[in-house]
């Protein structure tokens, strides 16, 4: 049946703009359209929640709403903590730095809270995509002042939603801060990956005024990003959490994950000690001089850091490094939509190191209210408001999950309530772009050859080793019995 003009075409309409809260220190507030005009706005992004999806589904039902939000105080973990309770900490110090600052807080636990399990991981990065375009909407909904100085600020999961909409955002951030991105080989592992080297290129990181300043924070899964082609301005810290005593292990590597939002929290309320938001241009500080490599000396002096020579440095490279892509393959794939035909799919042919998806959009006889979404395999990771046009650096979906193979491709158009508009969408120049050393998407079956694959070679290992050890103890033991007969004899 064909979807028509009216309840059914707004099926899936979404409002971005409910996702956002405006923190005064005390309490969270909903944020209106234009009523952001403070010169500083700092956005804080969460990160994946597992072990929440049962309680923010079940207060979400009994409330009637589409979800909870994050700040809500019925959502407690296991030790009694509610789930703002991690974050406030440096909410508070960002909104103590001055009345011409204003902290927003961005929620998505709808869609990153998941049961407990390191191989949930992966639902909670596949809605990333699709909330940083949410956010970047929300942003412009809110945002009354032109010239405003934009930070968003990201956690785990967060960072990534956090890059994915300052590439869709039509005025690029003054400021994109990581704490503890997930990129090491565990998380890749596990799918846990934020993956996000392929778009930190499209924002042009730079240590000037034409673009973002980008520094990054890594405490337990994150790596440093500026070794990489079109990220050598990135500022990448290693900060030194170890691992605190708790009743669970999960609880301790936890605990060490969210040491870099308490660490930031901290360089914010110290800023004079010029590390962090110290050496940040929201703060008038210089990032011309900054190294590109830093890490924490110990724990007990967390805001003392020390340089690390980068790969630049000892390669005495003098000038960005570029960004390695092997030819774009453009596709013929156009996806045509208007109000009697809003959906439109095709399926695409992906190959080994395939890392992006790029596209146009050409958008006619609108009255600024529709919207434009787009799945990959039915998972959302684009939204477009007409009213908002994405700039040609947020045009694309990272492909960070699947194989090689054929993939589909959906695009639908929802239709706000004015019956005169007559909108049309374009969607073409559909361009695959593919990277050499891109990582490979995740899929269940590749994490169980992995796991089956290293189960394999450690117990081979440890065979031999028993083996080894057994024969080198009866080597050991062949002169005993007559060491004892001798013994027995001189007793006798």
């Amino acid at each position: 049946m064909r979807l028509g003009f009216g309840a059914a075409a707004r099926a899936g309409w979404d409002t971005p703009l409910r996702r956002l809260s405006r923190f005064d220190g005390v309490i969270f507030h909903p944020v209106e359209e234009s009523s952001v005009t403070e010169r500083y706005v700092h956005v804080f992004v969460h990160g994946w929640q597992p072990g929440f999806r049962l309680q923010e589904r079940l207060h979400a039902i009994t409330d009637l709403v589409p979800a909870l939000p994050a700040w809500d105080p019925r959502l407690v973990d296991p030790v009694g903590r509610t789930l703002s309770s991690y974050h406030v900490e440096l909410l508070g110090a960002l909104e103590a730095l001055g009345p011409d600052h204003c902290v927003l807080h961005y929620s998505w636990i709808d869609e990153s809270a998941t049961d407990v399990g390191v191989m949930m991981a992966h639902r909670s990065r596949q809605a990333t995509q699709v909330n940083g375009r949410r956010l970047a909407a929300a942003l412009q909904q809110s945002l009354k002042n032109p010239q405003a100085q934009l930070h968003l600020i990201g956690h785990s999961h967060g960072s990534a939603v956090a890059v994915h909409a300052a590439a869709a955002l039509g005025r690029a951030p003054r400021q994109v801060t990581l704490l503890d991105a997930p990129e090491n080989r565990l998380s890749r592992l596990s799918g846990a990956a934020d993956l996000i080297d392929v778009v930190l290129p499209r924002i042009r990181p730079t240590r000037d005024d034409e673009g973002p300043f980008v520094d990054s924070y890594a405490s337990v899964f994150g790596r440093p990003y500026h070794r990489k082609g079109g990220m050598s301005a990135v500022v990448d810290v290693s900060l030194y959490a170890g691992l605190a005593l708790r009743p669970t292990f999960f609880e301790a590597v936890s605990e060490a994950h969210l040491y870099a939002v308490d660490w930031y929290a901290l360089s914010v309320r110290e800023a004079a000690r010029g590390v962090g938001y110290g050496w940040s241009p929201l703060h008038d500080a210089d990032v011309g001089h900054l190294s590109s490599y830093y890490h924490s000396r110990g724990r007990k002096k967390p805001l003392v850091l020390g340089r690390r020579a980068g790969l630049q440095q000892l390669m005495g490279a003098q000038r960005p490094l570029p960004v390695p892509h092997r030819d774009s393959r453009v596709t013929d794939v156009e996806l045509h939509l208007n109000r009697r035909f809003p959906a439109s799919a095709k399926v695409l042919r992906l190959l080994p190191g395939d890392g992006l998806i790029t596209f146009d959009i050409e958008v006619s006889g609108s009255d600024g209210t529709e919207q434009i979404l787009l799945e990959l395999d039915a998972v959302p990771v684009f939204i477009s408001l007409a009213r908002y046009p994405v700039p040609a650096s947020g045009r694309y979906i990272a492909l960070a999950d699947g194989s090689a193979g054929d993939h589909l491709l959906t695009a639908r158009l929802v239709t706000g309530s004015s019956a005169e508009a007559d909108p049309r969408v374009l969607i073409t120049d559909v361009t695959i772009v593919s990277w050499p050393d891109v990582q490979p998407g995740f899929t269940m079956e590749r994490v169980a050859m992995q796991t089956f694959v290293s189960g394999l070679v450690v117990g081979t290992a440890g065979t031999l080793f028993t083996q080894m050890a057994w024969r080198f103890a009866r080597w050991m033991l062949r002169p005993l019995p007559r060491v004892v007969r001798a013994l027995l004899a001189e007793r006798l």
